[in-house]
Formats: structure tokens, C-alpha cells, sequence
């Protein structure tokens, strides 16, 4: 191994064992000045192979509103098999969902437990009871684990019951096991179960259920409309359950990255047994989030179909009136530093301020990240940004204070706690660690901005856009670029912390992060410029940006290379090929290399039609005509040209790019004897993120680059 794999090496060990944050919140405390915090976080483990999950409390005394001083902290390790771990609103239990697999074989059993501060109180076998399928997990799409306001029963989320199947040929008489039991269902054991896709698999038809913590008894709500998958449940104050339904008919279409499938929020009355919409019919509203007193529900409102990940409106539904608003709009075409527009994935649980005014959230504000604060009766958002333009995302707000996340992509992610200001006063809110941040890393990072304007959109004119040039701090001669466009392609490359970029920047190597049109962060009118211009605007706006940075004193322009992953795939794939003699060697995982062939195997065929330019349809078939197009704009086209030797990675579970397309462009490299390697993992989907595997691609990329371009 060479020195400089081995000094790789021991940086990806040093960062990679880093803990990583993953979500903190305050506990009832009942004194005064004190205010406990719980916090989860990973860390990975390169020698088991697994990332260990753990907790770790902090006791935080406030002698004043403007300090904050942690007089105790306690870490505990947490059991894998624990899929929920919720405090009940008094801070008095806990609720508990365990899976648990016998040693001697059998069935997965889940129990939920309830706990105290001394011991475990209650525990009832889920699946035994035979009401419901398996738990959902905590996903981020559909689990949920809620208590309601007298702490007396559970809301969570499970596969519904189906009948039991068997096999024409099975010699049992078909009757139930028991005697109140339906008799399995003859011939069906084989039948197709359509699931939600990429990260997703295995979700088919999903159950609101409740958990009367006093009897024991479940209550399924079989009374909900059979079109719909339910999830992000949520009580009200007067045991009703609001929750989010996907229109799931006539099929499905891959949900994760992609809140823009048609959903509504809907309310059921537990003292009717009836089910209201809430929100607008025809549209995708999700992430619903009650305020204190449960008068005010805010949630996120989208376009069904067309780009994967837009510009959110936030709604706001009186519970009284029952009037719906328009709190924030889309921002279709922002100036200058202007706000512009919602783009988040997630809401913490508890968003609302104490005031029962303001709701606080994170959002993308072109490279960060950072908080908004919007004023439900103004109207007015402020945001709260980082002063070293790094990023913040806020994770819990109880009373008037704020748990934050901060990071940058020289500094590792750590949480902090403040004041929330006044009204108005946002902006100067004071952040004090809960730990003592790890040092800046030896790395240096500045926002370039590009506008051009010899390549105007014929419709939306001529937008700017961003990247982030990223440098190591050493001054010893001329660093070799990596030019890395991101994925989505309606996605964004922020100031957050991130692993790879750091490991390579740490190695020698100058990284430009480019946020091409059709990036969140900049404005509607700019992320919908780019369907239909995919293989060509995307692309130049990328070439633009390395042509430019090459020209940087501290860059060496002989040693260029490209690395991207999904849509970056793609965008590597037409860079090498477009500009042949421009990059000496590229990388991709799970790229996009033809379109018109992802069409009938990845589990969102509608991102071919909108990217391509056309409206989709679920009874849509592809014309000659539009697989013609989906060809011209299919990096597979410049094969013949590529020269760069180029590394392609990919997930073999991936649902959402299937392997298949990047084992084609292999195929074709090697056809052509052009220098082409192929490596692909096993238990991996997408992000190609287990341990091993995120190791192992690490190094892979390293060695590739410094063999072809030193």
C-alpha cells in the first residue's frame, strides 16, 4: 500500500469515528432553572462493521437568559432492536417498540413497553394480538409512535392484516386456525404487493392504530378510505388523529426524495368515527404539525408531480373555523440575497413557539442551511443564518428555547442551545454548545456565484447560480480538482458538514461543489428551468464552473477529475464525454446513463418523462418520439468519446437507479477499450451507506484518482 493510501486511511478513521448527530430534544424537567436534554447520536465501528447508536443526556443549568452552563453529562448505549423510545408529554414514561426475534427461529415479534423512571411498567404483545402486520419503522415517510394529551393511549403506524394464503395444492382442509378466523385464501400466495420503492420496500398497505394503555386493547381504524397509505399521525387535544393519506391508486410511484405525490391531511373524529379533509384536493400535503393549544395546524404543500423536491407553500388550517391559508407562498424568481422560499424535507415535532405566533423550521437558502422563523398572523419569515456561513437545523423548541444542530463543512456537527428572541429579534439568537466543538479542520471554503448570460432559459431568462470551492489550507504548490455536481438533479450542495468532500480535501484534492440551475435554494422559476434541458444546461453550467476554478492559482488545470452520484452520475457520464479532453479520470455511483432505459425498471418512471420535458401520466406509454429524446439527452450517446479512466459504483439493491444502468455503460467502455472499472455492494441501496461500503467506495476513489492523475 502506498503512503499515500495509508495516510488516507488514518483521516477517513479519524473523521468517520467522529460521533454523528443525529436528533436532540428537551425533557420535562419541573425545576425552574434547570433543563435536561436528550440527544441520540451514531458512531461508526470500522472493526464490527456497524454504526453503534447511543444516547447521551445533558443537564443544563440557566443562571440567566443569556447563558447556558451543561453541569452533567451521561452517555448510555442503545439496543438495536429498540425501534421507537418516545417520552409521554409529562416526561413521567416512556414508550418503548421492541422487535424481538426468538433464538431457537421463528416469527419477529414487536412489543411495546411502557416505562418509568425506575422500571419497566406494562408490556403488550403487538403482533400477538393478530389485529395488525408489522410496525412501521421509523422511516421518516410513515411511523410515527404518539401519545395522546392524557397519556392513556398510543398512535402508531403498522402494515395492515391480510388474509392468510395458501397454495392450491396445500393439503390442509382451508379452514382458519381458530374458530373467529377468516380461512385462508386459495392460489394468491404469489400475487404482486407493490411497495413505496427505493427505501421503502416492503411498505404496502398501512393501518392507524390505537393502544388503549389501560386494557390492552387495539383499535384498528378499518373505517379509512381503502385508496389511501396513512402515516405522520398525530393526536389532537380532543382524541381525534390528524394524519397524512397518499393516494396510492392505480400504482405507486417511489416516494422518498419525492413529496410530490398526490396526498391530503385529514382529520378523523374519534367521537364520530368520521374522516374530513383538511387540506386542498389535487394536491401533495404532508409533515402536519398542530400548535400548542391544538387550534392552528401548519403542514407543507407542494404541486403533485413535476420536479421531485420544490418550492413548498406553508398552509395553515384553523381547527375552529375551519379556514385554510396560505402562510408562505412559492418564491418563483428571488433577487439577490432575497428570501427565497421553502425547501425542507422535514419539520421538528414540536415547531411552534410558545407564543402560539410563530413556527421555526429549517429550510435551503442557497449553500446552507438555516432557520426560519414565520409569524402565523404577519405572514413575515425571518431567518436565522449562520454568521460563518455555515449551516443550522433546529431539532426541538420547548417554551422559549431552541436545540440546534451546527455544523460546516470544516467543522464537525455538534448541538447547541438558545434563547429564542422576540418577534423580530430572530436573527440574534446566541448559540452555547452543549459540548465543546471539535477543532476547524485544515480546510478552507468560499461561495463563487455564476450567472450566464450568453445562455439565457428561453423561458425563465438567465438565473445565477452558486458553487463552493473548497480548498485545503496548505499552501504546497497546486492542488488537483474534483469537480462534483450533485444529485436530484433538484437537490442541493450546501456548507453542511460532509464526510467524503472532507476526507478528500483533508487528501490534497480541491473540491468546486456545483449548485447548476434546477438546484433548490434559488427560487422556483430556477429549479424549473431545467426539465427539459437535462444533458445540456445542467451540463454546461457545470463545465462553466470547472473551466472557471482552473484558472485559480492554487488549482493544477492538468489534474482535473469528475465525481457524482444519481443525477451527478449522469452528469460525470456527459462531462467525460462532452469534454473529453478536459477530465483524466471520473467516478460515479449509481449513475443515470439512458434515460428511455430507466423508464420500465426504477420505481419513479415519471422522473424520465418530467426531466426529458413531457407531462407524466400513470397510463402513459413511450412514443417512439419521446424515447428518442430521452436518447439525445442520455450521456450513453458520447461513449464513443469518453477518454477519462472512470470508476462506477454502485448499490445493487437500488431501487431508484437501477444497477443495470451503470453495468451498461461499463459494458460499452470496455467494448471500446476505453479504461473502466466496475464495483458493486452487495445490501445496499441508493446512498450506498452502509459502513463497509461507504469505507471501502472512500478509498476506492482515492486510489483511482491518484492513479490517473498523478
Amino acid at each position: 500500500m502506498n503512503a499515500k493510501l495509508t495516510t488516507a486511511i488514518e483521516v477517513y478513521k479519524r473523521l468517520v469515528s467522529h460521533p454523528e448527530p443525529v436528533v436532540a430534544w428537551f425533557s420535562y424537567n419541573g425545576i425552574q432553572s434547570q433543563i435536561v436534554v436528550n440527544s441520540v447520536w451514531n458512531q461508526t465501528d470500522l472493526d464490527r462493521l456497524e454504526k453503534v447508536k447511543f444516547t447521551k443526556s445533558y443537564l443544563v443549568n440557566e443562571s440567566s437568559p443569556a447563558k447556558f452552563e451543561v453541569i452533567h453529562r451521561k452517555i448510555s448505549t442503545t439496543d438495536s432492536n429498540i425501534m421507537y423510545n418516545e417520552e409521554a408529554p409529562s416526561g413521567k414514561f416512556n414508550a418503548v417498540v421492541r422487535k424481538f426475534t426468538p433464538k431457537k427461529g421463528g416469527e419477529e415479534k414487536q412489543f411495546i413497553e411502557i416505562w418509568n423512571h425506575c422500571k419497566k411498567i406494562k408490556q403488550f404483545d403487538i403482533l400477538g394480538k393478530e389485529k395488525h402486520g408489522k410496525i412501521c419503522t421509523k422511516d421518516g415517510q410513515f411511523g410515527c409512535l404518539h401519545w395522546s394529551k392524557d397519556e392513556t393511549k398510543l398512535l402508531y403506524v403498522s402494515e395492515r392484516k391480510t388474509p392468510k394464503t395458501v397454495s392450491f395444492f396445500d393439503s390442509k382442509k382451508g379452514e382458519g386456525d381458530k374458530s373467529d378466523e377468516e380461512p385462508p385464501v386459495r392460489g394468491r400466495e404469489h400475487d404482486f404487493k407493490q411497495d413505496w420503492g427505493e427505501q421503502l420496500v416492503g411498505k404496502h398497505k398501512l393501518a392507524l392504530n390505537v393502544l388503549d394503555l389501560d386494557s390492552g386493547d387495539i383499535n384498528t381504524l378499518d373505517t379509512l378510505p381503502d385508496d389511501l397509505t396513512v402515516g405522520q399521525a398525530i393526536w389532537t387535544p380532543d382524541d381525534g388523529i390528524v394524519f397524512v393519506g397518499w393516494k396510492h391508486d392505480p400504482y405507486r410511484l417511489g416516494l422518498t426524495y419525492c413529496p410530490i405525490r398526490q396526498s391530503a391531511i385529514y382529520l378523523w373524529d374519534s367521537k364520530k368515527s368520521s374522516i374530513k379533509q383538511l387540506s386542498e384536493e389535487g394536491r401533495a400535503s404532508w409533515l402536519p404539525r398542530l400548535s400548542l393549544d391544538g387550534s392552528k395546524l401548519i403542514y407543507l404543500d407542494n404541486d403533485v408531480g413535476g420536479p421531485h423536491y420544490q418550492c413548498s407553500r406553508l398552509m395553515m388550517y384553523d381547527m375552529k373555523s375551519g379556514k385554510l391559508a396560505v402562510l408562505v407562498d412559492v418564491v418563483k424568481d428571488p433577487k439577490g440575497e432575497e428570501f427565497p422560499g421553502i425547501y425542507s424535507m422535514s419539520l421538528p415535532q414540536r415547531c411552534w413557539a410558545p407564543d402560539g405566533k410563530r413556527v421555526i423550521f429549517n429550510s435551503v437558502w442557497r449553500s446552507e442551511v438555516g432557520i426560519l422563523v414565520v409569524d402565523t398572523e404577519t405572514k413575515k419569515v425571518t431567518p436565522i443564518l449562520s454568521k460563518s456561513h455555515g449551516c443550522l437545523k433546529v431539532t426541538d423548541i420547548f417554551q422559549d428555547r431552541m436545540l440546534v444542530m451546527q455544523s460546516s463543512i470544516n467543522q464537525l456537527p455538534y448541538f447547541s442551545i438558545c434563547r429564542l428572541p422576540e418577534s423580530g429579534q430572530e436573527s440574534s439568537a446566541v448559540f452555547h454548545p452543549l459540548d465543546d466543538p471539535e477543532p476547524t479542520l485544515d480546510i478552507n471554503f468560499e461561495i463563487l456565484k455564476f450567472k450566464p448570460t450568453n445562455r439565457p432559459h428561453p423561458k425563465f431568462g438567465t438565473h445565477e447560480y452558486e458553487a463552493i470551492l473548497v480548498t485545503p489550507k496548505t499552501n504546497k504548490g497546486k492542488h488537483p480538482l474534483i469537480v462534483f455536481p450533485h444529485g436530484g438533479p433538484h437537490s442541493v450542495l450546501t456548507t453542511d458538514f460532509l464526510l467524503l468532500p472532507a476526507v478528500f480535501t483533508l487528501c490534497g484534492f480541491a473540491i468546486v461543489k456545483i449548485n447548476y440551475r434546477g438546484s433548490i435554494g434559488y427560487g422556483d422559476d430556477s429549479l424549473r428551468s431545467l426539465p427539459g434541458n437535462v444533458g445540456d444546461m445542467d451540463v454546461k453550467d457545470c463545465q462553466d464552473v470547472a473551466e472557471s476554478v482552473v484558472k485559480l492559482d492554487q488549482i493544477d488545470k492538468n489534474k482535473v477529475a469528475v465525481f457524482g452520484g444519481s443525477h451527478g452520475g449522469f452528469l460525470t457520464t456527459h462531462l467525460i464525454g462532452q469534454y473529453p479532453n478536459f477530465y483524466k479520470a471520473a467516478c460515479c455511483r449509481n449513475p443515470v446513463t439512458d434515460i428511455a432505459g430507466m423508464l420500465a425498471t426504477t420505481d419513479i418512471p415519471d422522473w424520465c418523462y418530467t426531466e426529458s420535458g413531457y407531462e407524466f401520466k400513470h397510463d402513459a406509454l413511450p412514443t417512439g418520439e419521446r424515447l428518442t429524446e430521452m436518447w439525445n439527452k442520455s450521456p450513453l450517446q458520447y461513449v464513443d468519446k469518453v477518454e477519462a479512466p472512470l470508476l462506477i459504483m454502485l448499490g445493487l439493491d437500488d431501487a431508484r437507479v437501477p444497477p443495470k444502468q451503470g453495468e451498461q455503460y461499463y459494458k460499452q467502455l470496455r467494448a471500446r477499450n476505453k479504461k473502466a472499472r466496475l464495483i458493486g455492494y452487495k445490501d445496499n441501496c441508493h446512498p450506498i451507506d452502509t459502513v463497509e461500503a461507504a469505507a471501502d467506495s472512500c478509498m476506492n476513489i482515492l486510489d483511482w484518482f491518484w492513479q490517473h492523475l498523478d
